[in-house]
């Protein structure tokens, strides 16, 4: 791989030598249009870092699990699956490590790493989809995109209990 990458780093010196382009200058030009970028999205990134840790440690998913426990003990669901469907509009490495434990408890097999791997790849990363595109245009009228996006991770989540209690995954 690192000779492949050097391969198209040569490629692009004799390209440009031969165009006769300002190496040093255009990479010059290069880093400045990328920091003012980086400048762009920074700060909403900063913010949805801020969120994700205030949520994680405020210990509302320990909140959670105690309301929830009996309802999903009775439907036969693990308290994991619900801690990963709130967990995956905030954070995708949040919910990929709950994923990871649901297929080393369970087995990669089972009907719960099936239903979590349904979570996983049928919601999205809602807050950081809406940050990051939103906040690298400046646009600030995102509020129906929110909606939408927690109103389809909800319908991933019901979607999967219904499938699993009406037979349709067994």
């Amino acid at each position: 791989m690192n000779s492949f990458i050097l391969i198209i780093l040569l490629w692009s010196f004799l390209e440009c030598a031969y165009k006769k382009i300002p190496i040093y200058e255009e990479f010059i030009k290069g880093v400045k249009e990328g920091c003012q970028y980086l400048l762009t999205l920074f700060p909403p990134l900063m913010f949805l870092t801020l969120i994700v840790s205030l949520f994680q440690s405020c210990g509302i998913t320990t909140l959670l699990i105690d309301l929830f426990k009996e309802l999903l003990n009775i439907l036969h669901i693990p308290v994991d699956l619900l801690v990963m469907a709130v967990i995956r509009p905030l954070s995708g490495q949040g919910a990929m490590v709950l994923l990871k434990r649901i297929y080393e408890c369970y087995g990669i097999d089972h009907v719960y790493s099936l239903l979590a791997s349904i979570v996983q790849t049928g919601s999205d990363t809602t807050l950081y989809v809406v940050t990051l595109y939103f906040g690298s245009i400046k646009e600030k009228n995102y509020r129906y995109s929110l909606v939408l996006g927690f109103f389809l991770d909800f319908l991933a989540f019901s979607m999967i209990i219904c499938f699993y209690h009406f037979g349709m995954i067994s």
